[in-house]
């Protein structure tokens, strides 16, 4: 079912697709705040605040589109094979390469430290070698290559063959303020 639901992330309109992609965005940077504190860091105040920050525009955001577009945008939480992790990877790059041109576009760089986060999970459990990193991105031309070479990743601990991209454009990647 999560594969499914993956695939069908594709917006109908350029709009939608703008909307999408800073959701996701913004729903992976909280996922990536969710992680365990280092030791040494522990849960300050300041932490805490700006993890609460971060769900509140993450919720905002949620609410938002999904009053907006039908169907209701719904987390993926499933990303926890080879499969599910690329099919949800190729979909997250088919978005970006909808919004790539466009100058409201932004770099989906915690969206990229989530599906990093995902794939060095899987490989662990399936004693493989942690996927390797890139430098961050700069442009969403990057984010969809990154994106991409992650779903082969998958594909190569699976053995099943994907869809693959061949991206154009390179607008340049904005930093997402809130």
């Amino acid at each position: 079912m999560p594969e499914m639901r993956a695939a069908a992330v594709v917006a109908t309109s350029p709009e939608q697709a703008m909307d999408l992609s800073l959701l996701v965005d913004l729903e992976a940077r909280w996922e990536n705040l969710r992680k365990p504190p280092s030791p040494a860091g522990g849960h300050g105040t300041q932490d805490l605040q700006g993890r609460q920050r971060a769900y509140e525009s993450y919720r905002a955001k949620l609410v938002a589109y999904n009053k907006r577009y039908a169907p209701a945008h719904v987390p993926e939480v499933l990303l926890n094979t080879p499969s599910r992790l690329g099919a949800w990877c190729r979909a997250m790059r088919d978005l970006y390469l909808q919004v790539e041109q466009d100058p409201r576009g932004h770099c989906p760089a915690h969206l990229l430290e989530k599906a990093y986060r995902r794939a060095d999970r899987v490989g662990a459990r399936l004693n493989r070698e942690p996927v390797r990193r890139s430098p961050p991105p700069s442009t969403i031309r990057a984010a969809v290559l990154e994106l991409e070479a992650l779903g082969r990743w998958c594909e190569d601990l699976v053995g099943v063959p994907g869809q693959s991209a061949t991206p154009s454009g390179g607008a340049t990647c904005h930093a997402y303020s809130e």
